[in-house]
C-alpha cells in the first residue's frame, strides 16, 4: 500500500465509530422540531437625543445622577470620568452595565456625532484601553503624566493593594455586601429572586478569586487586606506631601484620577458603608475616613470641588 494512501478502519471499526458519532433519534428530533438560531451580536445602546451631539460614557451610575455629572460608584468607572474632567472633554454619562458594553466590560465611550440617527455600524466605540490615548487627543485641557521613576511602583499600590481591599469590602463584607453591592449592581437588574441569589453568588465568587489570584498568602483574609490598604495610603499620603496634584505636577494627572477614585467612594458616607462587616477590627478607609491621612482628604476635595 502506498505510504500516501490512508488506510481504511476495518468494517467493525467503522461500525463503532458511526455509532459514537451519530446524534441520538430522540435529541435529533428535538433539534428538528426547535432548530438552534444562531443571533447576531448585541447592537450597541442607542445613544438618546441629549448623547447625539455629546461624547458619551458608559458607566456603573444610578439613574439620578445619569445627567448631572456626578460620580459614578465604580472605581473604574470613576477614574475616567475624572480624567475627562480633567481633560475638559464636553461629554455625559450614560448608566450601563457590561452586558452592554462591547468589551464586556465598563467604562467605554461612544464619540459624538453629527449624524442625528448614526448606524450602530458607523459608530466605533472606545474600549477603556484606548480612553487615555483618546482623552489626549480629543481633550481640550493640557494632559501630562509623571515621568517619575517612582510611578509605577506606587501605581501598584492602587492596583493591587488598594483594589483587593476595595473587592473584599464591597463584595466579601456581608455587611456591605447586603447594604451596598446589592443595590447599585444587582436590583436594578432583575427582581427574580433566584436571578439575584445566582448573581450575588457570581459576584462573591469573582471577587474572592481576584483577590486569591493575586495573593494567594492573603487567603482574603480581612485584617491583612485593610493592614495593607492602610500602609498603601499612608505611602501616597508620603508622596503627596504638600503638593497639590501627585509627583507634583501643575496638573492632575490619570494618577491623581486613579486615587480619587478609591478614595472619594470610600468618604462618600451616603454610599451606606459598614466599617466592620465581615470580622475586620476597623474597615477598609476607616483610617481614611477619621482623617489620618488629611493631605488624601484634601486632595478628594480638591477634585470633588474642582471637576464635580
Amino acid at each position: 500500500m502506498p505510504q500516501n494512501e490512508p488506510s481504511h478502519p476495518e468494517p467493525s471499526k467503522l461500525t463503532i465509530l458511526s455509532h459514537y458519532f451519530t446524534t441520538p433519534k430522540p435529541i435529533k428530533r428535538l433539534f428538528n422540531k426547535f432548530p438552534l438560531v444562531i443571533y447576531p451580536a448585541n447592537q450597541l445602546p442607542r445613544q438618546t437625543s441629549h448623547a447625539r451631539n455629546r461624547h458619551a460614557l458608559y458607566v456603573f451610575s444610578g439613574e439620578h445622577i445619569q445627567l448631572s455629572g456626578g460620580a459614578s460608584y465604580n472605581p473604574s468607572c470613576l477614574k475616567w470620568q475624572t480624567y475627562f474632567k480633567f481633560a475638559g472633554i464636553d461629554f455625559v454619562t450614560v448608566s450601563s452595565t457590561n452586558h452592554a458594553s462591547p468589551t464586556g466590560s465598563l467604562p467605554f465611550l461612544i464619540p459624538a456625532s453629527s449624524n442625528p440617527s448614526p448606524s450602530n455600524e458607523s459608530v466605533i466605540p472606545i474600549p477603556s484601553n484606548k480612553l487615555q490615548e483618546w482623552a489626549v487627543e480629543h481633550g481640550s485641557r493640557p494632559l501630562q503624566e509623571p515621568s517619575n521613576i517612582r510611578h509605577d511602583a506606587y501605581k501598584s499600590l492602587i492596583d493591587n493593594q488598594l483594589r483587593k481591599a476595595w473587592l473584599y469590602h464591597l463584595y466579601l463584607s456581608p455587611q456591605n455586601f447586603a447594604s451596598v453591592a446589592h443595590p447599585l449592581y444587582i436590583t436594578p437588574l432583575t427582581t427574580s429572586p433566584v436571578v439575584r441569589m445566582n448573581l450575588s453568588h457570581s459576584l462573591r465568587s469573582a471577587a474572592l478569586s481576584e483577590i486569591l489570584k493575586q495573593s494567594v498568602s492573603y487567603k482574603a483574609d480581612p485584617e491583612l487586606l485593610c493592614i495593607e490598604s492602610d500602609r498603601a495610603f499612608s505611602a501616597l499620603s508620603e508622596l503627596l506631601g504638600a503638593d497639590e496634584w501627585f509627583f507634583g505636577g501643575t496638573n492632575p494627572s490619570l494618577f491623581d484620577a486613579s486615587v480619587f477614585a478609591y478614595t472619594h467612594l470610600l468618604l462618600d458616607l451616603g454610599i451606606g458603608w459598614h466599617n466592620s462587616g465581615g470580622g475586620e477590627k476597623h474597615g477598609v478607609g476607616k483610617a481614611l475616613k477619621d482623617g489620618k491621612w488629611q493631605n488624601l482628604i484634601d486632595h478628594r476635595n480638591r477634585i470633588y470641588k474642582g471637576y464635580y
